[in-house]
């Protein structure tokens, strides 16, 4: 494990006991897939507190995530995630350019903001929507005039449902096998060999958690990201068609 995955890994585990010994919540900061997984890990080890935990990234298919420590039942109550959703909209419309997720990134980190204090990033049009922790959304909300050439201005929002449903596409698939590299292959127009590379590169997760195996055997409930196309889910399994080959359900996001 190298230094940075150390720090994390011990953040963590200092977290959970935090809100264990203190019994309160306790959150982390936005985590992406690899750290995701890199928590996972670190639940595991016999120093991790003995309390329950979440992860939430703004709504329920975020891909960057942050983690609360503790529930209703270990303290009697509840606390929300300290997430925001801002919206970010040119100032003249007619006169502005549409820009993508990397010009937005870069953006925010010529703020000097840390990566870890916002989540997801949609670019809706010449709009994009954005989560961030509470103190980040704030200073947002003031700091944030600008994307490339753009004027822009931030107010807090909501994503929207029909940018949801519109970067969301259900389809039936049919494949030999419930292996990992045979679904992705089929969701993505690949071929199985294609896939491997994502695989030994830890560009796969399923759940959160960082997959090597291709041939992990997948089920519905499932929720699989693969670097480079995005992220789908397994919604449900199907019989078997007429040549033997067994039928999927999955929503994939970010399909034309």
């Amino acid at each position: 494990m190298n230094e940075q995955n150390q720090i994390l890994y011990n953040r963590i585990i200092e977290l959970s006991n935090r809100a264990y010994k203190n019994n309160i919540y306790v959150f982390s900061d936005f985590l992406s897939l690899s750290q995701q997984d890199l928590f996972f890990q670190a639940t595991r080890d016999k120093s991790f507190a003995p309390i329950a935990y979440d992860l939430f990234g703004g709504y329920e298919n975020c891909e960057r995530k942050m983690v609360r420590f503790g529930s209703e039942k270990d303290f009697g109550y509840e606390v929300d995630f300290p997430i925001k959703c801002i919206k970010i909209e040119p100032l003249a419309k007619k006169f502005a350019k549409a820009y993508t997720h990397r010009d937005y990134l870069g953006s925010l980190m010529s703020l000097g903001i840390d990566r870890k204090k916002f989540g997801d990033i949609f670019v809706d049009g010449m709009d994009a929507y954005m989560y961030a922790d509470e103190s980040t959304a704030d200073y947002l909300l003031e700091n944030f005039v600008s994307v490339g050439r753009n004027s822009v201005k931030c107010s807090f929002s909501e994503l929207p449902e029909s940018y949801k449903q519109a970067n969301l596409k259900e389809s039936t698939i049919q494949v030999a096998s419930p292996r990992a590299d045979a679904i992705i292959a089929r969701v993505y127009n690949l071929s199985r060999k294609d896939t491997i590379p994502y695989f030994t590169e830890k560009k796969v997760s399923v759940n959160g958690h960082i997959v090597e195996n291709n041939d992990k055997i997948l089920a519905a409930g499932d929720s699989v990201s693969v670097r480079g196309f995005g992220k789908f889910n397994i919604v449900s399994e199907g019989g078997l068609s007429k040549k033997g080959k067994l039928n999927l359900t999955v929503e994939i996001f970010g399909a034309k």
